[in-house]
C-alpha cells in the first residue's frame, strides 16, 4: 500500500460524512493489510486466553486478540479521530516542540496512532509505542517499514503500562486498554500510573470513563437499538423504561492516582477497593421483569464520545448479583482491584 492509499483511508476515517459502510471497508482495508505484512490476523478468541498475559492489576489480550479490537468499528473511528484532535490541540498548547506521544497497550496494529503518521511532517512527533508483548512490537516495526514511515521519531517499548515510568514527561497520552464496565483489564491501574506522567496542559485519552447501574429490560433496549440505531439514555430514564440506580464510578485521568493512593483493603475478602457506595432498589411497577446493568461511557475526547451499544465496550454488562430484586433493598458497590479488576456488590 502506498502512502497515497493510507492517506486516502485516514481521509475517511476523518471525514464526519464518511458513511458507516464506507468507515468498515477502510478499517477492513488497513487490517487486511496490516495483518499481510505482520502474519497476526485479528482474532477475538484466540484458543481462549492463549497468550495472553496476567499482570498484577488485570489481564493484557494476547496480539491477536488487540488486533481484532479494529472490527469494533465505531469505537475505532471515534478513538482515531478523538486522538487525531487531541493531537492537534496538543500542538496548539505546545506551540515549537514536537508533541511527545506515549501509546500505551498499542497491539500489533498501534491502530489509533499508527494510520495518523501520514497527517504529520518528520519531526512534528516524538512517538513513543508501549506493549507488554514483543510480537505486538515487532508488528509494529514491520508496519511502520512498511507505510514508509520512518522518517518519524517512533521508539518501541516493551513493558507493562501499569508501572512504565517514562524518562520525560508527556504531552499525550493514549492508553486504551479496558472491557465494558472495567472489568479485567487494568484501565484504571494503568491510567493512575501514567497519567501523573503528562506535563501541565497535558492531555490523556479517554478522558472520562463513567459506569452507571440501571435497572432495565435489555432485550428490549437491544431491538430499539437495531430499529433506530442509537439510544438516548436520558429519554429512556424520563419515559420511564429505565430507571438510574446512579453512577457508581468515574475515571477521570487528573484523580485516578488519587484514589489509587486511598484505596484499601476489605477487612473480609483482603481485596484492594476503591471507594465504596450505596445504592437502593426503588419501587417499581414489575420489578421482576427487570434487568440489572452496568453501562459504560466513555469520552475520549472533547466531542467524541461512545454511548450506550455504540461499540463492544458500551454494551451493557448484565449484572446477577442482585437477583433476586428486592424493592427497598440496599448494596454496597465498590470497584476492586487485583489481578481480575471488577465491581463487588453486596447487600447490607
Amino acid at each position: 500500500m502506498s502512502a497515497h492509499q493510507l492517506a486516502s483511508i485516514i481521509n475517511l476515517i476523518l471525514n464526519e460524512s464518511s458513511s458507516a459502510e464506507c468507515l468498515h471497508d477502510a478499517l477492513d482495508q488497513f487490517a487486511e493489510i496490516c495483518s499481510e505484512v505482520s502474519g497476526i490476523v485479528p482474532d477475538s478468541s484466540f484458543d481462549g486466553w492463549a497468550e495472553d498475559t496476567f499482570l498484577d492489576s488485570g489481564m493484557a489480550i494476547n496480539p491477536q486478540a488487540a488486533a481484532y479490537c479494529i472490527k469494533d468499528y465505531q469505537r475505532s473511528v471515534i478513538f482515531i479521530r478523538g486522538v487525531y484532535a487531541a493531537i492537534k490541540s496538543a500542538q496548539e498548547r505546545f506551540e515549537n516542540t514536537p508533541i511527545t506521544i506515549l501509546y500505551a497497550g498499542c497491539g500489533p496494529f498501534a491502530t489509533l496512532l499508527l494510520p495518523l503518521l501520514c497527517k504529520f511532517k518528520s519531526g512534528e512527533l516524538d512517538i513513543h509505542l508501549l506493549d507488554i508483548h514483543q510480537q505486538s512490537l515487532n508488528s509494529v516495526k514491520q508496519l511502520i517499514t512498511y507505510f514508509d514511515f520512518n522518517h518519524h521519531t517512533v521508539k518501541l517499548l516493551q513493558g507493562d503500562a501499569c508501572k512504565y515510568q517514562h524518562s520525560t514527561t508527556l504531552h499525550v497520552i493514549i492508553a486504551e486498554t479496558m472491557q465494558k464496565s472495567l472489568e479485567q483489564e487494568p484501565q484504571f491501574a494503568v491510567t493512575a500510573n501514567l497519567a501523573p506522567q503528562l506535563v501541565p496542559q497535558g492531555i490523556f485519552i479517554p478522558q472520562k470513563i463513567e459506569v452507571e447501574l440501571c435497572l432495565a429490560h435489555l432485550e428490549n433496549e437491544k431491538e430499539w437499538f437495531k430499529l433506530c440505531g442509537h439510544i438516548d439514555s436520558g429519554e429512556l430514564i424520563k419515559a420511564g423504561k429505565r430507571h438510574s440506580l446512579g453512577t457508581i464510578f468515574t475515571l477521570l485521568p487528573d484523580q485516578a492516582s488519587i484514589q489509587m493512593s486511598e484505596a484499601s483493603r476489605n477487612k473480609d475478602t483482603s481485596a484492594l477497593e476503591l471507594g465504596s457506595q450505596i445504592v437502593r432498589i426503588p419501587s417499581v411497577d414489575k420489578l421482576e421483569s427487570y434487568d440489572v446493568l452496568m453501562f459504560t461511557r466513555i469520552q475520549v475526547f472533547e466531542q467524541y464520545h461512545l454511548k450506550d451499544y455504540e461499540a463492544d465496550l458500551t454494551l451493557p454488562h448484565k449484572c446477577h448479583d442482585l437477583s433476586p430484586l428486592k424493592c427497598g433493598a440496599a448494596y454496597r458497590v465498590c470497584y476492586q482491584l487485583g489481578n481480575y479488576p471488577r465491581f463487588d456488590l453486596s447487600e447490607v
